[in-house]
């Protein structure tokens, strides 16, 4: 087993996977977000919201710093969602997407990346497609136990606190050695 500084032991494996990750995709609900939707406004101006982690952006910023690329490929398209994507500078951010797999490829194609090269973090039964298709794949603790059992990697911390920045800072440190 290799440890990447004071982050959780990993397997040789999984440690050459993350070596090779030049793209970080992110469900927002359940992942970026806490997964709770909470009601903004009056009476007739009912709005849906969003809770971000100030953690996870750093994360994002540092990764995005380091020379990889990330994006969002979100089925949800909650107004919140689209203001942190910009908040960020994430270039490639899908929102209202009934093909994450269809988004994804396109996306491999104008970044001219392999499918290896790719990280996904999800956590729905639908985000199993394309998690089956990615180098490194990720999900949160509270994920749907087919997800948790699919994945190469369950993160320690919660989405929308934390679980972002958790594997931002895995693919910095293991893919910077």
């Amino acid at each position: 087993m290799l440890t990447c500084d004071d982050e959780p032991v990993l397997s040789p494996q999984l440690v050459a996977r993350l070596r090779r990750i030049r793209l970080l995709c992110l469900d927002v609900d359940g992942v970026l977000s806490d997964g709770h939707l909470y009601f903004a406004g009056g009476e007739g101006d009912a709005r849906f919201c969003q809770r971000f982690s100030v953690r996870d952006g750093v994360g994002v910023k540092l990764l995005q710093q380091s020379g990889r690329q990330v994006a969002i490929l979100s089925e949800g398209s909650i107004l919140s969602g689209r203001v942190r994507a910009e908040s960020l500078g994430i270039r490639h951010a899908y929102f209202g997407l009934r093909d994450k797999v269809a988004r994804f490829g396109e996306l491999l194609a104008e970044l001219q990346l392999a499918p290896e090269q790719a990280a996904f973090i999800g956590d729905e039964l639908s985000d199993l497609p394309l998690l089956a298709r990615v180098g490194f794949a990720a999900t949160v603790p509270d994920a749907v136990p087919a997800v948790r059992r699919a994945v190469h990697y369950v993160t320690v911390r919660p989405g929308g606190s934390g679980a972002v920045r958790e594997v931002c800072d895995l693919i910095r440190r293991c893919g910077d050695t």
